[in-house]
């Protein structure tokens, strides 16, 4: 179902242009426009869905099928790739900025500057902290 104000839906819609890199019945796959590294592209469902909290599992696995076609094109075929990072956030503590569901492919290169581990921080556990953890995070 269509959100008004997601800029995503308006789109899939065609209200807004985008750079398609693939479309299918369920998912779009376009160019960021602001894009990381060249080549950046984000894969949606073509419904809305907000987050991984509500999205329907046949959306959420072609998302993940269409991300991995899209990064061997981009390693395969983009000067200079030698790997590719793939992220979703989740709601705005998690830095989502656009509230409709979405994956980030990004081809990688040795000149780029974007770094996922440098944001990383490590934090020290004793092992007690470990096992409440697991307890409730365990499936």
């Amino acid at each position: 179902m269509k959100q008004e104000n997601c800029v995503f839906c308006k789109i899939i819609n065609k209200e807004l242009p985008c750079y398609k890199v693939y479309e299918d019945d369920l998912v779009l796959a376009f160019l960021s426009i602001g894009p990381a590294s060249l080549g950046h592209t984000l894969v949606i469902p073509k419904e809305h869905y907000e987050n991984i909290f509500d999205i329907e599992e046949e959306a959420l696995k072609r998302i993940a099928e269409v991300s991995k076609k899209i990064a061997i094109q981009m390693k395969n075929n983009l000067e200079d790739v030698y790997g590719i990072t793939i992220f979703q956030s989740n709601g705005r503590t998690a830095e989502q900025e656009v509230m409709h569901y979405h994956m980030h492919v990004i081809p990688r290169r040795e000149s780029d500057n974007f770094r996922i581990n440098s944001c990383l921080k490590s934090i020290k556990l004793e092992d007690n902290q470990f096992k409440s953890i697991l307890d409730k995070i365990r499936l």
